[in-house]
């Protein structure tokens, strides 16, 4: 049954990769062109992405026509809703390509600017970036291009070095950028099996809201960004994502399969749906754990009285999870606690019977509602690693370097 189940999930070329191509101001912009054409017919959806100095060289409709999306160009350009047009596009984009690369796009990736739609959309990128530097021979070869491009490579940057041969200028020697073909081969090369390749994945993230009347109701304050990031991590990595999601505050990530609720029930219903056919459950939602006895069905007016709400709990999804549990499947709960951390978080291990739970506090820096994270891990009583504050991507890669290496993901591969 599983390898029928990776062997309908092995992708051929580019088949259904999101890739943003960011297009600067060098004479090989037309190449660029036939880039795009090129990742199309290896089956990637592409949108692009053009710098001022580019769209001197190529117009704009021609990647358009090409790519089948529109072309971005300005980053103050009016929109029809109220989305943040860079950070939209960051996150939509499983690769993000720079070709042509020109030494002063380099430049400014390498100290982090961003002065236009180009450069910030490089900078809010969280998935893999490649470069194919287009420049002359001697700007290549000079020792500030090389500093730049080591420090993008030590940041995990990756790049296409360019050929040699007759260039724009008039000279010859290496500067000219590399031919389509090889730059779409490189992408397809780091598109190879992952740690995760075949694992399935059923990740929860954001909140819930319970509701007291057509316009009030009770929640917590998280923005989902704990949930997403282990979603983009797994399926960087190669697992097949299911995410199941409540109100967020960001934009969801990429994921084979993404259903939204709003309610504790209705997280509850669609988790255990899909949990038989998961190999490995992340719980990072915030579910609410009290829900009003009655809804009112209009809108309850303020009075000179006081008002009471009577509470109920709500289901508890981990723990209604146990018996469903199989010995091959891997549970990771969350639990986010005010006092007492570590003897809350024991109990609720033992109680849920999660493989993993992953404990943060709010605080500066840490929980909900800011973009980093403080955690510590533990499997079963024991705990196996603490982190700084970091961000909640860096968070969620340190999760999932211990998921991997658990066995029973080996299992699951094979």
């Amino acid at each position: 049954m599983r390898n029928r189940r990776r062997k309908s999930n092995s992708k051929r070329g580019l088949d259904g990769t999101r890739i943003l191509l960011i297009v600067t101001g060098g004479i090989a912009a037309y190449k660029s062109v036939f880039l795009v054409r090129l990742l199309k017919r290896s089956g990637a959806e592409v949108r692009v992405v053009m710098s001022e100095a580019a769209t001197r060289f190529i117009a704009p409709l021609t990647f358009e026509v090409l790519s089948e999306n529109p072309v971005s160009s300005d980053l103050f350009a009016s929109r029809e809703s109220p989305v943040v047009g860079h950070v939209e596009l960051a996150t939509w984009a499983d690769r993000a390509i720079v070709a042509p690369a020109t030494a002063d796009f380099i430049a400014k990736a390498a100290l982090g600017l961003a002065d236009d739609l180009a450069s910030t959309v490089f900078l809010a990128a969280r998935c893999p970036r490649h470069f194919a530097p287009s420049m002359n021979t001697g700007m290549w070869k000079n020792p500030a291009v090389r500093r730049n491009i080591d420090t993008l490579q030590g940041d995990g940057c990756l790049f296409v070095d360019p050929g040699a041969g007759g260039l724009a200028c008039g000279e010859s020697g290496t500067g000219r950028m590399a031919e389509p073909e090889t730059i779409v081969k490189a992408i397809e090369t780091s598109l190879g099996p992952g740690e995760l390749e075949g694992v399935r994945f059923l990740v929860t993230a954001g909140r819930t809201e319970e509701s007291i009347d057509p316009v009030r109701y009770i929640s917590n304050r998280s923005s989902g960004r704990m949930g997403f990031a282990i979603a983009t991590e797994a399926r960087r990595r190669g697992a097949r994502v299911t995410l199941i999601h409540g109100p967020v505050d960001v934009p969801p990530p990429n994921a084979d399969s993404i259903r939204r609720v709003t309610t504790a029930a209705e997280m509850k219903t669609a988790v255990r749906r899909a949990f038989p056919g998961c190999d490995v459950l992340v719980m990072a939602a915030a579910v609410a754990d009290f829900t009003p006895v009655k809804r009112a069905g209009s809108k309850v007016k303020r009075n000179s009285g006081a008002v009471s709400i009577e509470l109920k709990a709500t289901g508890d999804i981990l723990a209604s999870l146990a018996e469903k549990k199989n010995k091959t499947q891997v549970v990771i709960g969350f639990a986010l606690e005010t006092e007492n951390a570590e003897a809350n978080v024991l109990k609720k291990i033992k109680a849920k019977r999660c493989d993993y739970m992953v404990l943060n506090m709010t605080g500066e820096g840490t929980g909900f509602s800011v973009p980093t994270n403080q955690v510590t891990i533990y499997r079963g009583p024991r705990k196996i690693l603490s982190t700084s504050i970091v961000t909640k991507e860096e968070a969620a890669s340190a999760i999932l370097d211990r998921i991997a290496s658990d066995g029973r993901i080996k299992q699951a591969r094979q």
